[in-house]
């Protein structure tokens, strides 16, 4: 069965869907956290199909759209990490109460997985996370930002190369304030050049703070993978915690491959399954 249902987040209604499996219910939730760019279905809807089958395997999910995101209240302008940290707290609270689970585990995509490790020691019963394309949290980002940045730029040079698209730019077809922005933002949308209440999170605090199982998910081709995947090993070696990660060989950031996608979808699923037994 698949709910849609509105609850609150500092005085302003956040549109959720939730799901409930048939038969039995495994020992734990899903909640799910979408990017900035993203609302409740996900990338190319791999949360609505996560859910979907997590939910033929006994799982309740909740996904939802954060504040200014979708069909939310609030404004997209004034989200930032903390607001997203709220609104989080405030989905846990109701899913623990709409399902009665007392455990729960977070699922992050990108600019989610930041969200998800800021909420994760904060929050009542959450004791698992899987984190799609998790960025750097409580370092520099110069290196991985300086790859995403290089690999935009010949992404774009290719296209340059390309008849397609210098017919594009004589039919006036070309969005060239939309390419400008791209390449000196480095690949980064407005809400994640950073806020000042963002600033005072201690990201590496709550890291070490929670004490749960995590789970990191990164493409093989995505151009942040090697500074990400050095940053939360030797954070997890630091906590003298298990570093638990999975590469999809070939995939870009998102996933955006039926293969990449399933397998990813896959690996979640069958993680969550050793965490959570019906």
């Amino acid at each position: 069965m698949e709910q849609h249902l509105f609850f609150e987040s500092q005085g302003q209604r956040l549109l959720g869907v939730l799901h409930r499996p048939d038969g039995r219910m495994r020992s734990g939730g899903l909640v799910f956290l979408h990017g900035w760019a993203g609302y409740r279905i996900g990338p190319h809807q791999m949360f609505t199909k996560l859910a979907r089958r997590a939910a033929a395997q006994g799982f309740c999910c909740l996904r939802f759209d954060f504040r200014g995101r979708g069909d939310s209240e609030g404004d997209a302008e004034a989200a930032t990490l903390s607001t997203m940290i709220e609104d989080t707290l405030a989905a846990g609270a109701y899913f623990r109460d709409a399902t009665g689970l007392r455990r729960l585990a977070l699922i992050g995509d990108c600019s989610g997985s930041e969200v998800a490790i800021g909420a994760a020691p904060l929050m009542e019963g959450c004791d698992s996370l899987v984190l799609w394309s998790a960025p750097i949290v409580g370092a520099d980002r110069t290196q991985a930002e300086s790859a995403k940045r290089s690999a935009i730029l010949k992404q774009y040079w290719r296209k340059l190369l390309r008849a397609e698209t210098w017919r594009k730019l004589l039919a006036g077809r070309l969005q060239g304030g939309m390419i400008r922005k791209t390449i000196l933002r480095g690949g980064r949308g407005a809400g994640e050049e950073g806020a000042a209440s963002d600033a005072d999170i201690d990201w590496l605090g709550r890291f070490d703070e929670f004490q749960g199982e995590r789970l990191f998910i990164y493409g093989g081709n995505d151009p942040t993978r090697a500074a990400c995947v050095e940053h939360y090993e030797s954070l997890c070696n630091r906590a003298r915690r298990p570093f638990e990660r999975h590469i999809v060989e070939g995939s870009n950031h998102a996933f955006y491959a039926l293969r990449w996608e399933d397998e990813v979808i896959r690996t979640s699923l069958e993680w969550l399954q050793q965490q959570y037994p019906t």
